[in-house]
C-alpha cells in the first residue's frame, strides 16, 4: 500500500507540475556529434580515401523568448567543431588524413514545446550561421607527414597539398540547416534540461573556387558539412507567466 501511494504521488507530480513557459530564458548547451564531409576533396592528389567514423563536440550559450506556452524563438552564440577523418592503403603505404574545422556559430531556431507537464516533447528547426575560425589538416604516409606540391585551379599558384593550415582553401562561412527533437525535463520552477537529438546539414559548398578539383571520375562534386549527435542544454526562465 505504501509503495502504491508513493507511485501515485509521483505520477500526480509528473502530470500536474508546470512552470513558466512564456518569457525570456538564458542557458548553456553542449553536444557530442558525429561529423562528416559529404564529397571529399583531395586537392589533386588523385586518390579518394576511405571514410573513418569521426566524432567531435559543440557548446554554446542560448537566449530565447517564448511568445506562447508552446512556441518560441532562440538564438545565442556557440562553438562548433566539424570535419572528417580518412584512412587508406595504396602504393605499399598506409595513409591517414584528418580535417578539423573550427566554427563560431549563431543559431536562429524556432522551437516548439509540448504541454506543461514535468516531461515535455521539444522540437526545433532553423539554421546555424557558421563562421570559420580555422581549418587544420593532418596527412601522413606511414606515420610521416605527407607533402606534395600542387597548383591552384584559377590563380595557378603552387601550394602544399599536405599543409597543416588549410583555412584559405575553405569558404569563410556556412549556413547549416538544423533540426532538434527530444525531451524537456522540468527540474524546478523555471529551470529545465533539454535532451535532444541534433541534426545538421550545410547547404553551401565549403571549397573555395581555387580548390574545387575534380574527383577520380573526372567530375567536381561540392563538399558539404553534415553532423548528427546528442545535445544537452540547461536553461532558466528569467521571467514569464
Amino acid at each position: 500500500m505504501k509503495k502504491f501511494y508513493t507511485l501515485f504521488l509521483a505520477l500526480t507530480f509528473v502530470v500536474t507540475a508546470s512552470y513558466a513557459q512564456k518569457g525570456l530564458s538564458l542557458g548553456v548547451n553542449g553536444a557530442y556529434i558525429n561529423t562528416n564531409i559529404l564529397n571529399q576533396n583531395t586537392w589533386g592528389n588523385g586518390h579518394e580515401y576511405d571514410y573513418k567514423l569521426t566524432f567531435s563536440f559543440a557548446y554554446g550559450f542560448d537566449i530565447g523568448y517564448n511568445f506562447t506556452d508552446n512556441l518560441g524563438l532562440y538564438t545565442g552564440f556557440g562553438f562548433l567543431n566539424l570535419g572528417q577523418d580518412y584512412t587508406d592503403s595504396y602504393d605499399g603505404s598506409s595513409w591517414e588524413r584528418s580535417l578539423l574545422f573550427k566554427y563560431n556559430v549563431i543559431p536562429i531556431m524556432f522551437k516548439y514545446t509540448g504541454s506543461e507537464a514535468r516531461v515535455n516533447f521539444v522540437g526545433g528547426v532553423g539554421i546555424l550561421y557558421a563562421m570559420m575560425k580555422q581549418a587544420d589538416q593532418t596527412w601522413t604516409q606511414d606515420g610521416t607527414a605527407y607533402h606534395e606540391i600542387g597548383e591552384t585551379l584559377n590563380s595557378k599558384e603552387e601550394f602544399d597539398i599536405g599543409a597543416s593550415d588549410v583555412t584559405d582553401r575553405y569558404t569563410k562561412n556556412d549556413i547549416i540547416l538544423n533540426l532538434e527533437v527530444g525531451a524537456r525535463i522540468i527540474i524546478i520552477d523555471n529551470l529545465y534540461i533539454d535532451a535532444l537529438l541534433n541534426f545538421g546539414y550545410g547547404v553551401k559548398d565549403i571549397n573555395e573556387p581555387d580548390y574545387q578539383f575534380i574527383n577520380k571520375d573526372g567530375n567536381y562534386d561540392p563538399s558539404h558539412n553534415a553532423f548528427v549527435g546528442f545535445k544537452v542544454g540547461v536553461a532558466y526562465v528569467l521571467f514569464g507567466e
